[in-house]
C-alpha cells in the first residue's frame, strides 16, 4: 500500500500543474489602445478639430466598456461600440471644442471595462491655440468653412507656408475620415512622396518639400456620403520636418460647415 502514495502524489502535482497553465492561458478580456496620446500641434481658437483612437481586444474573453468620460466639458468622446469580442476592435473620437482656449492644452478622456488588469484606461491630446509663438508653417485660412446647406461645397483648401528659415517636407500625418476623403498635396515642385488621391488632374502628393518662404496647397474634399443636411465638424493635421526627418512643428486645420 506504500507504493501508492507516491503515484498518488505525482497525479496530484500533475493535476495541479496542469491547473495552473490552463489558468494561465486564460487571460479574460483585455484593452489595448493604439497610439493613445496625440498632438493636434498648433490650431486656432474658437474650432472643432478631432481625431481617432483605436481601441482592441487582444484578450480571450469578451470585453466591455462601461464608461467614458472626458476630463473637461469641452471634450466629448463618442464611441462606436460598446462591446468587443477577442480580436474585435473599435474607435473611440476624441472632438475638442477649442472655445477660449488662447494656450497650449492637455486633455484626456477615462475608458473604464471589464478588464480585470487594466479597469481604467486613459486617451490624452495636446493643442496648442497660443498665435504668438513662433512656428516652421502657417496655414491661409486657418481653418476651413464649407458653408451651410445654402451655398455648400464639397472641396476646398488651404496654402502652407514655410516660415522657418531652412526648407521643410510638410506631411499629413491625421485627418477625420468620418467627414473627410483623404486630403492631398498640390502645387509644389518636389514630389516626395506620390498620392493615391483620384478625381482630379492636378499632381498629387501625400508629402511635399516647400522651400524657405515658399508655399504649398492642400486641398480637402468631403466623403460623397456626407449630405450638406449634416453638421461636420472634422480636421486634418500636418507635420512639418526638417532634412533629417525630424519633426519641427505640426499644425491642424478645422474644416467645418453643412446642416441650416
Amino acid at each position: 500500500m506504500r507504493r501508492i502514495y507516491p503515484f498518488i502524489l505525482v497525479v496530484l502535482l500533475l493535476v495541479i500543474t496542469i491547473g495552473t497553465v490552463i489558468s494561465q492561458e486564460k487571460q479574460g478580456p483585455r484593452i489595448t489602445i493604439e497610439e493613445p496620446n496625440f498632438d493636434f500641434g498648433f490650431a486656432p481658437e474658437g474650432t472643432f478639430m478631432a481625431h481617432e483612437y483605436v481601441i482592441k481586444n487582444t484578450g480571450d474573453e469578451p470585453l466591455e466598456i462601461k464608461r467614458v468620460r472626458t476630463t473637461c466639458g469641452c471634450t466629448s468622446a463618442p464611441i462606436k461600440k460598446m462591446h468587443l469580442e477577442p480580436g474585435e476592435e473599435t474607435t473611440i473620437t476624441i472632438i475638442f471644442n477649442s472655445t477660449r482656449y488662447f494656450h497650449k492644452t492637455s486633455k484626456a478622456a477615462i475608458i473604464s471595462t471589464n478588464d480585470p488588469t487594466r479597469p481604467s484606461e486613459k486617451i490624452t491630446f495636446i493643442a496648442n491655440m497660443d498665435t504668438v509663438k513662433p512656428r516652421a508653417i502657417t496655414p491661409k485660412p486657418r481653418k476651413i468653412d464649407l458653408g451651410n446647406v445654402n451655398d455648400f461645397h464639397r472641396v476646398d483648401s488651404v496654402k502652407i507656408q514655410n516660415l522657418s528659415e531652412n526648407d521643410v517636407t510638410i506631411q499629413i500625418v491625421d485627418y477625420y475620415e468620418v467627414f473627410l476623403e483623404e486630403p492631398w498635396i498640390v502645387g509644389a515642385k518636389t514630389p516626395i512622396i506620390e498620392g493615391t488621391s483620384e478625381g482630379t488632374d492636378e499632381p498629387q502628393y501625400s508629402a511635399i518639400s516647400i522651400p524657405v518662404g515658399g508655399t504649398a496647397t492642400i486641398k480637402v474634399s468631403v466623403r460623397d456620403d456626407i449630405s450638406p443636411e449634416e453638421i461636420i465638424r472634422a480636421s486634418f493635421t500636418v507635420s512639418a520636418m526638417d532634412k533629417g526627418g525630424n519633426e519641427l512643428t505640426r499644425i491642424t486645420v478645422p474644416v467645418f460647415g453643412g446642416g441650416e
